[in-house]
């Protein structure tokens, strides 16, 4: 709230300023005029009265006559030589044209007497000083009502904050899992409307992903039974069990049935609640393991181990192996040469990487391949392979975790795939 506040006080106080100087501005030249044309008037009538009483004097005796004279003048008047005055090049040159000239230091204006080295001298002024005075109250009073403006912005920020941290609380738990999260706003809130739209929206999005999950696994137990029923059935046929067309079909439906059992699996891994079976265990030997398993499928590359002797992290391990199998299966699918593997604990976090040396992933792809069903390979053959939800489940993983996984540019010049979760 206080960014907000500063930002919209700030704004609010530019536009208020711009507004007192333009009115300032406008109200400064109607006043100077005024009173320039009165000073002008006042000045000029009392040289002329100075000028009468000086007629015929000699110089050395005009400040005695001056002195003597009863005009009734509210302000000082005197005579005092040109040379008594630190002028400007253009004050010097205004006087001589017989204008008056304003001291504002000295609160007082002055005008040269004709044909003479010698200045009529008017003040100090009152006026002049109430001017000056009246400019720093000015600024004072604009600093006051600058100052006062925060309260009313204050109190009317405040109820409508309140409710905006209301709004991304509940966004915060709905994007965490809680699909039956809803914001609660008083009728008469500025944003109660936007509350309306919030929770109609998250709605349907918990009632679209209530339906995929109830399609997902009815699919997924429809497509049991048949498939039992098929194993039944081929047990009970007569002929030689090697038959090549008898593994073929032992193939195709230990496929399906792999693709049921991960469409469970991604099922399971979607829900808010999914459970979790943490245990603390060494990660090294744990990964080396998993890396011996892909080495014996793919000899001809070079498969770099994390360093270290051991590391404890605490995760849970059926799941994590998931993670850690599908990253070094893609690494094994896609890389050249070389795969890395590092396990790290950074700041709280514990972090998986694999760097492979392949071709890499496209950036603008980067972000859908951890959607289900989602394949950048053009082609479905068997060295590719798959049916898609691999990373939908590691991503699954790392929600449940309360981690993230991305994929990333590798030193090695391929992709890096980083599975990160808090400690």
């Amino acid at each position: 709230m206080r960014r907000l506040f500063i930002q919209f006080y700030l704004l609010l106080m530019t536009c208020f300023l711009v507004a007192v100087v333009l009115v300032g501005a406008v109200y400064k030249q109607a006043v100077d005029d005024v009173g320039e044309r009165y000073l002008s008037d006042l000045l000029r009538t009392t040289l002329s009265l100075i000028e009468a009483d000086l007629r015929g004097v000699p110089e050395d005796r005009w400040s005695e006559t001056l002195a003597n004279s009863d005009h009734g003048f509210t302000f000082r008047v005197k005579v005092e030589k040109m040379s008594s005055y630190l002028l400007d090049d253009e004050s010097k040159q205004a006087l001589d044209r017989g204008e008056i000239v304003m001291l504002e230091d000295k609160y007082v204006f002055l005008q040269k007497l004709e044909d003479s080295n010698y200045l009529l001298v008017a003040g100090p002024l009152r006026y002049l000083f109430f001017l000056h005075q009246l400019k720093w109250f000015d600024y004072a009073l604009l600093g006051f009502i600058g100052l006062s403006l925060a309260i009313p912005v204050f109190l009317w920020m405040r109820p409508h904050w309140r409710d905006l941290v209301a709004l991304e609380q509940t966004a915060g738990k709905l994007a965490n899992g809680n699909l039956s999260a809803r914001v609660d706003l008083p009728p008469r809130s500025g944003v109660s409307q936007l509350g309306v739209a919030f929770n109609h929206m998250a709605d349907n999005i918990a009632a679209l992903i209530n339906s995929k999950k109830t399609l997902t696994n009815a699919v997924a137990h429809e497509l049991r039974t048949p498939l039992a029923r098929l194993r039944y059935r081929m047990a009970l046929l007569e002929g030689d069990d090697s038959s090549p067309e008898r593994l073929a079909i032992e193939r195709d439906l230990s496929a399906i049935d792999k693709l049921v059992e991960e469409l469970l699996l991604h099922a399971r891994l979607d829900r808010p609640e999914a459970p979790l079976q943490l245990s603390s265990f060494d990660a090294i030997p744990w990964a080396k393991d998993r890396i011996a398993g892909q080495a014996a499928l793919a000899q001809d590359l070079q498969w770099l181990e994390p360093a270290g002797a051991s590391l404890a992290i605490t995760a849970d391990e059926h799941l994590l192996t998931r993670v850690l199998d599908n990253f070094l299966s893609n690494a094994r699918r896609h890389a050249k040469q070389l795969v890395q593997t590092s396990i790290i604990v950074e700041q709280r976090h514990c972090i998986i990487m694999v760097d492979d040396d392949g071709p890499g992933i496209p950036e603008q792809d980067r972000g859908r391949v951890f959607d289900a069903f989602v394949r950048l390979d053009e082609s479905r053959g068997r060295k590719t392979g798959g049916h898609g939800l691999g990373l939908a489940i590691v991503a699954g993983i790392a929600r449940a975790h309360r981690g993230e996984v991305k994929v990333e540019s590798s030193p090695l010049g391929g992709a890096r795939f980083l599975f990160r979760w808090p400690i």
